[in-house]
């Protein structure tokens, strides 16, 4: 099943056609980012920037590193570890504003490029956590073609929390 297909499809359709949306513009708009291998935290802001109209009342955040004040931390190895999210859609200070995570926490996105050799299972794992631990509602791994693969996504899959 292609890319579109999983994103289309996905039980909620509203989730899975904005990350479509998003991609579809990253695609028309930032093809030769793709075609140059730029790096991943490149490919995630853009995506992201890309991702804001969808969710006018949410935040669209890249890397983010905290949980309200405290270091955003999930137990995906064996440890607690800290984590930064390669894009994450959600509310900022929901404990402060007494918002539950669950309502908060939208979807966490994990991406690779498919020059990077890393094994999927670590993001993965990384994504069960933040659904897990953190209450995403849903969480997402995505790999990118680049180069001469550029305006294809290898690999795009959901992610449960088990």
């Amino acid at each position: 099943m292609d890319f579109a297909s999983i994103l289309g499809q996905y039980e909620d359709s509203y989730v899975g056609n904005a990350v479509l949306g998003a991609i579809s513009k990253l695609f028309d708009r930032d093809m030769d980012l793709l075609q140059m291998g730029i790096k991943e935290e490149t490919i995630a802001s853009h995506l992201a920037h890309y991702l804001d109209p969808y969710f006018p009342d949410l935040h669209v955040d890249v890397e983010y590193s905290l949980m309200g004040e405290a270091p955003k931390m999930v137990t995906y190895d064996k440890n607690p570890q800290k984590v930064f999210p390669d894009i994450i859609v959600h509310m900022r200070n929901n404990k402060a504003a007494g918002i539950p995570d669950k309502q908060a926490n939208v979807l966490a996105i994990e991406l690779k490029k498919d020059t990077n050799g890393e094994a999927t299972d670590r993001d993965v794992a990384k994504l069960r956590a933040y659904r897990r631990e953190l209450g995403y509602r849903h969480a997402l791994f995505m790999r990118f073609g680049t180069g001469a693969a550029a305006g294809t996504i290898c690999q795009c899959k959901w992610i449960n929390a088990h």
